[in-house]
């Protein structure tokens, strides 16, 4: 019998799997990039016999869920691992994205993906050959922050469409197999004298070192060490290529996405 205190309540409808109503529901920023683990404001024991993963589907009408795996952190919450990054870079969030997340019983979670401005994703599969950073519409294209080398290195400037700022490098052969790459533009805004980094293409991620040339001459200048050998190889770089270094992250760290033309 309803009492009148409930009289006009929308009532949630019952998980059949679970003594649980589909009360929890959530909002999460992406303040990371993918490589990051995602933290959630929820703790093991919310979810039905504490299952290992979440099934995370998007409103898109195909009911293809993308299995993330969690993991306890000592505030008591939990943080997806295993699986979040294709989640990731298959619906192209960013790091302003807001995810709204739905629990629809078990281990399924509907989550709804918006951008900055509210304006809800289309859930359009990423294309493999475009990075699921760029963005062609809502955002000021971003300028190159260097002075680009050479005329290729100019042409190549001009059509990249990206909301990070960006670096562009002829890749030469010497740079290739050297230890070394030098004469990278001073990030003054995002780093220090010497600074660490992670290069990242795709599932490549390396850790390097970025240190500013001393003296007047050379100081808007450094060095990336440390790394790029390792990174450059797993890439694969072909020498007479254009290197895109953008730079997508300041805080905690400086992570760089190369692309290569």
């Amino acid at each position: 019998m309803t009492s009148s205190k409930d009289k006009g309540k929308r009532k949630l409808p019952m998980d059949q799997g679970t003594t649980q109503n589909y009360k929890l529901r959530f909002l999460k920023p992406v303040i990371r990039p993918s490589m990051f683990k995602l933290s959630l404001p929820i703790t093991p024991d919310e979810l039905p016999n504490r299952i290992p993963y979440l099934d995370l589907v998007v409103p898109d009408g195909r009911n293809n869920p993308f299995r993330c795996f969690w993991s306890p952190v000592q505030s008591g919450k939990i943080v997806l691992t295993r699986g979040w990054q294709e989640f990731y870079q298959t619906y192209k969030i960013n790091m302003d994205s807001m995810l709204y997340f739905t629990h629809k019983g078990n281990s399924n979670f509907q989550v709804r993906i918006f951008d900055f401005g509210g304006i809800e994703n289309s859930y359009q599969l990423c294309d493999p050959e475009e990075p699921p950073y760029v963005r062609t519409v809502d955002y000021q294209i971003a300028k190159c922050i260097n002075i680009p080398p050479s005329t290729n290195a100019k042409a190549v400037a001009a059509k990249v469409k990206t909301k990070w700022p960006f670096v562009v490098m002829d890749l030469t052969a010497r740079m290739m197999s050297s230890r070394f790459l030098p004469n990278v533009l001073h990030l003054s805004h995002f780093t220090g004298q010497r600074h660490p980094i992670i290069l990242t293409h795709g599932h490549i991620e390396v850790k390097v070192t970025y240190t500013r040339y001393s003296g007047k001459s050379n100081g808007s200048f450094g060095v990336i060490s440390g790394g790029w050998e390792n990174f450059a190889s797993l890439y694969n770089f072909k020498p007479g290529g254009m290197g895109i270094f953008e730079v997508i992250s300041t805080e905690p760290v400086t992570i760089i996405k190369v692309r290569c033309r």
